[in-house]
């Protein structure tokens, strides 16, 4: 018989004897009705699933009674393979697991593409993970990503220009992507309660990538904050280039901080950055 997501985490805790590692950002999504938001706003029917840090299965198991064509749950702690594997024998046809580091796992062993993710990922990992399949996508295709993230980072990831928010993260992340955030969610609903309030968010690919050097724009974003009070001017100085030239060529203030670029005027300083290198190089 099917044991259905309404089981009490408290007793799957207590017969697995699991406990939840600060280390590792692990805590336990309990809310039922929060687990109901994230699957609805999924729309997971009929569709390839890959779960990050399922823990006690809680999610997971309501991820495969809305009728996911398939659910991959990926985890790290070993130490709740003895629950997934009775997952697993329930769920045979569509539920498999792996034991794993997320952050070192090679995406290219999975034989489906298209894949959405839907996952109470632990703190420690959001924002690499996050950047590691933003990098990734034109090699292993997703779908899209339903997320819970420390509210911190989800603030962070939709900042807009000209706030505080506004950063590295926020560029790279909407760079080729649409954000929304989804629900908010207090530290009540989890065991054992995080310090800090929590947020679903929803990142879906744009219809069509911008044709730029990634690694080129992401190095130019990450030289820009490098430090952020000050000019912007003076960060780029570290690329021992021409600064003032590169940003003339670019449309931008030297005078002005990182904050105060939007997407479009790093991609031009990124763009100009790689013209200037090419002539740099041929007059060499």
């Amino acid at each position: 018989m099917k044991k259905n997501y309404e089981n009490s985490l408290r007793e799957i805790i207590k017969e697995y004897n699991l406990k939840p590692k600060k280390k590792l950002g692990q805590n336990f999504l309990h809310d039922k009705n929060i687990i109901s938001s994230i699957v609805n706003k999924a729309n997971i029917e009929d569709e390839d699933i890959i779960e990050i840090g399922p823990g006690p299965g809680i999610l997971t198991e309501s991820i495969l009674n809305n009728k996911a064509r398939s659910l991959l749950a990926i985890e790290k702690d070993d130490s709740f393979e003895v629950n997934l594997k009775k997952i697993r024998s329930n769920y045979r046809d569509n539920f498999d697991y792996l034991i794993n580091d997320i952050i070192d796992f090679d995406f290219k062993k999975l034989t489906k593409k298209n894949y959405k993710f839907v996952s109470n990922l632990p703190y420690n990992i959001s924002v690499p993970f996050i950047l590691k399949m933003i990098r990734i996508r034109k090699i292993i295709p997703w779908k899209e990503m339903i997320l819970m993230v420390q509210k911190e980072v989800a603030e962070r990831i939709t900042a807009k220009i000209n706030t505080k928010n506004y950063g590295r993260l926020s560029i790279m992340v909407n760079l080729n992507n649409d954000v929304k955030k989804l629900l908010n969610v207090k530290p009540s609903s989890f065991i054992p309660r995080p310090k800090v309030d929590s947020t679903v968010i929803k990142i879906s690919p744009k219809n069509k990538d911008i044709n730029i050097n990634t690694e080129i724009f992401e190095n130019i974003v990450k030289t820009c904050f490098s430090q952020r009070r000050k000019k912007v001017k003076n960060n780029l100085d570290q690329l021992n280039i021409n600064t003032i030239s590169l940003l003339e060529l670019s449309n931008i203030d030297p005078d002005i901080r990182a904050e105060n670029i939007d997407i479009e005027g790093f991609l031009r300083i990124s763009r100009n950055y790689e013209e200037l290198i090419k002539e740099n190089l041929e007059d060499f």
